[in-house]
């Protein structure tokens, strides 16, 4: 097993010169993880998404020559930290990646932890969403050698083309690391892909999936994708590192798109932060998966304000059934506080030729914005009523680490302290998130007001009633039952952990 936890390299190991290097990526344990305040948080079996992100990483390593890579996704065979480090240790490998979420920290920590000691000298490399936010206290907390900021692709290939050479690994921009358990940055803190169109689309096989499903699709099974990665605006409530959009061209997402219908998988969530960014390629997509003759159910989000008759006519033709929009509020006044530059009106535009083209529409509103008024929380739940999509999630704003709100609510004493650094340093099981946004609103109110506007509009009559008009199936009326129980349990224990 290569020891570089302090810069050595694998000289003099043989083993996997040799053999070849054995690469495990997982993406950790949801157990113990932090008790956020969204809608459908519990442990309500509504589905799983395989997880893009170990995935990408392994089919790039492979496609580089490295055939020795396996995915643990241990979210959906529901392990524990200490289980998956023990299902870790019977895999022996020489370098183990994990993916990093704010909201699962503790278990990736613990994870790691349990790794550490099962496996003392294997490479432990962490990488996601939580890293780019506290990079430091990331790698001075965990027992890890490497943090990755940013995309993982070329760096996570250089590292293990060094360890594989029994080289040293290279400094290289994004890569944190401990030596002599002092924490050593990067030249650059922060990496992007190099070129995103040289990144191959997942190899999906990698783990089953006939194990993931949703109780919204229509499907047996499902698949998520991503397109492009990047977005110009800056949400309050949204951490983006790369305020840019880049893609990969139209060709690679058709080409992906007729991999997975091969595989058998009917449906597809693409995950872009908002796919109709360049209105040209999104509509050769859809000519492409037209002309190409591939049947795929597949799903978007958007913006309203990009919504055009034309394209979401091409949409619907190329096997979009459904589109989600991120309103986040019916308050004008509170709308454009939210970073989001958009208006109530191209929302009721935008819903409406997504319905005119027989999409169905899920939109998102969020209660705790700052100086958000008992009113604006009421003119929200009006919008949403009013906008009549077929599904609407509410929740309650988390100020997560590296928002503007969350920094905002900080300077303004709302939010004391650091708490998202001081979990960072020092992660705790079942952390409870000590403080939100409660300048106007105090926290029992805000979830009085996420339960009330879900029930009141799941639950009304009419909304009953054209559900059961719309049942296609014994799967489809199962599905809905369970969707209907998540919403009716979630009021009684808001602050259970989020399933994937």
């Amino acid at each position: 097993m290569p020891d570089s936890r302090h810069g050595t390299s694998l000289a003099g190991t043989g083993t996997v010169k040799d053999q070849g290097i054995k690469v495990v990526l997982v993406y950790p344990s949801s157990r113990h993880s932090v008790q956020t305040l969204y809608t459908f948080n519990r442990n309500q079996s509504i589905g799983f998404k395989p997880p893009l992100s170990i995935l990408i990483l392994a089919t790039y390593l492979r496609a580089k020559g490295f055939f020795n890579v396996h995915c643990l996704d241990a979210q959906m065979e529901d392990l524990t930290p200490e289980e998956t480090a023990a299902r870790l240790a019977e895999m022996r490998p020489d370098v183990v990646g994990i993916t990093a979420w704010t909201d699962f920290w503790y278990p990736c920590w613990k994870t790691v932890e349990e790794t550490r000691r099962l496996l003392p000298k294997t490479v432990i490399v962490l990488g996601g969403p939580h890293c780019g936010v506290y990079p430091r206290e990331t790698t001075r907390a965990a027992a890890a050698d490497y943090v990755v900021c940013g995309d993982g692709e070329d760096v996570l290939l250089d590292l293990v083309t060094a360890l594989s050479r029994g080289e040293a690994v290279p400094v290289m921009d994004g890569l944190w690391r401990k030596e002599n358990g002092a924490v050593v940055p990067p030249p650059e803190p922060l990496v992007m892909v190099r070129d995103l169109t040289a990144i191959p689309p997942p190899d999906r096989t990698l783990l089953d999936v006939r194990r993931y499903s949703s109780v919204l699709t229509p499907s047996d099974y499902e698949t998520t994708m991503v397109t492009s990665r990047g977005c110009p605006y800056k949400c309050v409530f949204c951490k983006m590192d790369v305020q840019k959009v880049y893609a990969r061209t139209a060709e690679q997402v058709v080409e992906e798109f007729r991999q997975i219908a091969e595989l058998g998988i009917a449906d597809v969530q693409v995950y872009d932060d908002t796919f109709t960014w360049g209105k040209a390629r999104a509509m050769e997509i859809c000519q492409g998966i037209i002309d190409s003759g591939i049947k795929v159910n597949w799903a978007i989000r958007d913006r309203v304000n990009r919504v055009t008759p034309d394209l979401y006519e091409l949409l619907k033709q190329a096997g979009c059934y459904r589109v989600h929009f991120g309103v986040e509020t019916g308050s004008p006044r509170i709308l454009k506080e939210t970073g989001k530059f958009m208006e109530l009106e191209q929302a009721r535009e935008g819903v409406r030729i997504a319905k005119s083209v027989g999409m169905t529409v899920m939109t998102y509103f969020m209660f705790g914005f700052l100086d958000e008024t008992l009113e604006d929380a009421r003119l929200t739940m009006a919008f949403a009523r009013e906008l009549d999509p077929d599904y609407v999630s509410f929740g309650v704003l988390i100020p997560y680490p590296g928002t503007a709100i969350y920094d905002a609510a900080r300077e303004k004493g709302i939010i004391p302290g650091d708490y998202w650094r001081d979990f960072a340093l020092d992660p705790e099981p079942d952390y409870r998130i000590p403080f939100v946004v409660e300048d106007k609103l105090d926290r029992a109110t805000l979830m009085k007001l996420k339960n009330s506007a879900t029930r009141s509009f799941y639950f009304h009559p009419s909304r009953l009633l054209r559900e059961l008009t719309r049942l296609r199936s014994f799967k489809d009326m199962r599905n809905k039952a369970r969707l209907g129980l998540a919403i009716l349990a979630d009021g009684l224990n808001p602050f259970s952990p989020r399933r994937s």
